[in-house]
C-alpha cells in the first residue's frame, strides 16, 4: 500500500489532535514492525554479537540475505579475507542485493550498513542494537521501498562486513567496483534517534553539501531535526568528542576513490561499543519516522 504520510499529517491536524508526534499508525504498522523484528533478531544471542569470522556474522550475514531475496533482489555473497592477526587471515563477507534496471548506462547509488559488531568478549555479550542493527535494519527498510518503485538510477544495497576491524568490507567492496559508474554511497549507521533532543546528523563530503545541504535540512518537522555539515570540527564541537568523521564509518572507503557520500547517524551515542547497547534504548516509532523522512530524500533523488 502507498502511503501519503503528509496527507496522514493533514487529516490529524484538521481533527485539532496534538501530540508530540504525529503518525498515522495503521499506515505505518508494517514498515515499523519489520524495522522491529530486524534489529530484534539481528540483536538476539542466536547471533552472538555479530563478530566477524563467527558463527553469528554468518547467521546475521544469512538473514540480511534472505530479507534480500524476499524483497524479490538478486542476491550475491561477496566474499574476501583481510590480515586478522600478524600470521592469520580472516573471511568475511559482504551482502550485495541489486534488480535488473532498463537504464544500464545510469550511475549507481549504493546504500551501505555494516552488519557485524563486537560479538562476545568473555561473559559480556555487545548486541549493537545502535551500532549497528539500526543500520541494517534501514537498509532494509529503504530496499523494500524501493523495490517496486522506477527510478533513474541503478540501486545497490549492500550489508557490510569488518567494518569494526578497519572498514575491510567496504574497502573491498569499493575496490572491486569502477568508482566512475557511482554516483552516491548513502552509509547507515547508528541511526536511533536520541528522544531528549531528536535529530540525525548528516555528513557529506564538500560536493555533496552544495548539492545535498538544503534538501536535507528540509526534511526537519516537528518530530526530528536533520542537520547536514561537512565538517567535522563542527559535529565535534556539538558533541565534545575529537572524532575524525570523514573516516568514522564506511563512507570513508567510498571518499578514498572520490565518490560523493552521505553518512546519516545520530551523532554520539553513550551506549556505543557497550553491552548495554540494546534495544530497550530504541523508541521505534522515531526510528521509522527517521528512515520514513531518507527515504522521502532519496526519493526526490531518484525521480
Amino acid at each position: 500500500m502507498k502511503v501519503n504520510y503528509r496527507h496522514c499529517v493533514r487529516i490529524l491536524q484538521s481533527l485539532l489532535i496534538t501530540s508530540s508526534l504525529f503518525y498515522c499508525d495503521a499506515a505505518f504498522a508494517s514498515a515499523d514492525s519489520h524495522l522491529k523484528q530486524d534489529v530484534t533478531t539481528l540483536t538476539s544471542t542466536q547471533f552472538y554479537g555479530r563478530k566477524t569470522n563467527t558463527i553469528g556474522a554468518k547467521r546475521a550475514a544469512d538473514y540480511i540475505a534472505s530479507r534480500l531475496t524476499s524483497l524479490g533482489y538478486e542476491v550475491q555473497e561477496q566474499t574476501f579475507q583481510y590480515p586478522a592477526t600478524f600470521y592469520q587471515k580472516a573471511t568475511a563477507r559482504n551482502i550485495i542485493a541489486t534488480k535488473p534496471s532498463a537504464c544500464t548506462q545510469c550511475k549507481k547509488i549504493i546504500f551501505t550498513a555494516h552488519y557485524d559488531h563486537l560479538g562476545q568478549r568473555g561473559t559480556k555479550l555487545y548486541p549493537g542494537a545502535n551500532d549497528n542493527a539500526s543500520g541494517v535494519a534501514a537498509l532494509l527498510y529503504l530496499a523494500a521501498y524501493f523495490a517496486d518503485k522506477p527510478h533513474q538510477n541503478q540501486l545497490m544495497f549492500v550489508a557490510t562486513d569488518a567494518e569494526e576491524n578497519g572498514l575491510h568490507g567496504s574497502d573491498y567492496l569499493v575496490s572491486q567496483l569502477n568508482s566512475a559508474d557511482i554516483a552516491l554511497n548513502i552509509n547507515l549507521d547508528m541511526l536511533v534517534v536520541n528522544k531528549r533532543k531528536p535529530r540525525i546528523y548528516a555528513f557529506l563530503d564538500g560536493q555533496s553539501i552544495a548539492q545535498y545541504k538544503t534538501v536535507i535540512t528540509g526534511l526537519s518537522d516537528e518530530n526530528i531535526t536533520f542537520f547536514a555539515t561537512s565538517s567535522s570540527a563542527r559535529l565535534n564541537r556539538l558533541f565534545d568528542l575529537n572524532v575524525d568523521w570523514r573516516r568514522a564509518s564506511d563512507h570513508y572507503s567510498f571518499a578514498k576513490a572520490g565518490v560523493p557520500y552521505i553518512y546519516f547517524g545520530m551523532g554520539h551515542d553513550k551506549h556505543h561499543h557497550q553491552p548495554s547497547d540494546t534495544l530497550e534504548h530504541i523508541d521505534f516509532r522515531l526510528f521509522e519516522h527517521a528512515v520514513s523522512k531518507i527515504a522521502e530524500f532519496v526519493s526526490a533523488l531518484t525521480r
